[in-house]
């Protein structure tokens, strides 16, 4: 099936909620929750709002961060995160973005990822390519830990345990950066400006998007699911 509809709907859907986001960037923000490291926006409500019903006319379920959804893996569905990296664009910092993925069970077959805040979109659909902007874009060639960049997310668990693991798995590597969004250090990693994205806890909202962005653009995807609704990641240019 030929996805390329679905893919200039979720187009669209991104750049109206990104001009929606553009416009009130400088406006006061005001948060309806704030619990542990996470911070949630009426703005994450109204942009989802509007991606939703742009998204409407396909009559597929939708699931996303704030409004929830369709959960079955089973059944087609869109799979939306209004602004990932919320923190950073209530702090005005430039690394958030709408993520849009359409997903078949665990299969991405739409993907979108943009962010606002420079124009840059990231998009995918299944046998389509990966594309930023107008540019076709495919994963690094690097093939060497000590060549590569990491992107990753520091872990919310608080055991030193989990945080000895994390250290040691940041070992070997050339660079190592921290975005605090998912989505697009999935989209840093299928345009090659990134070479491995890795993290714990992270919801599908944040990565669906990116699964498709990844493959579509030549690298390797894995995630599983760590309890009832996260899942650990691991995106990459299939070398490392």
């Amino acid at each position: 099936m030929n996805y390329k509809n679905y893919l200039e709907i979720a187009k669209e859907a991104a750049k109206e909620a990104g001009n929606f986001l553009t416009k009130n960037k400088l406006s006061k923000k005001e948060i309806y929750s704030e619990e542990g490291r996470d911070i949630k926006l009426q703005l994450d409500r109204e942009t989802e709002d509007l991606i939703r019903k742009k998204i409407s006319s396909t009559n597929i379920p939708v699931l996303g961060e704030e409004f929830g959804g369709e959960e079955s893996s089973e059944l087609e569905r869109w799979v939306i995160d209004p602004i990932d990296g919320t923190a950073n664009y209530f702090r005005g910092l430039d690394q958030c973005c709408i993520s849009i993925a359409l997903m078949d069970k665990n299969e991405a077959l739409v993907g979108v990822v943009y962010n606002f805040n420079n124009g840059e979109m990231y998009a995918a659909a299944k046998e389509l390519g990966c594309y930023l902007n107008d540019s076709r874009v495919v994963v690094s060639n690097i093939d060497k830990k000590n060549k590569a960049s990491l992107t990753t997310g520091f872990p919310a668990s608080e055991t030193i345990e989990s945080q000895y693991e994390f250290l040691e798995d940041l070992k070997g590597w050339k660079k190592i950066r921290m975005f605090g969004s998912a989505a697009l250090s999935c989209a840093y990693v299928a345009s090659g400006k990134c070479d491995y994205y890795a993290e714990k806890g992270v919801y599908l909202w944040d990565f669906a998007a990116g699964i498709c962005l990844v493959e579509e653009a030549g690298g390797n995807v894995e995630f599983t699911l760590i309890d009832d609704e996260r899942y650990a990641v691991r995106f990459s240019n299939g070398k490392l």
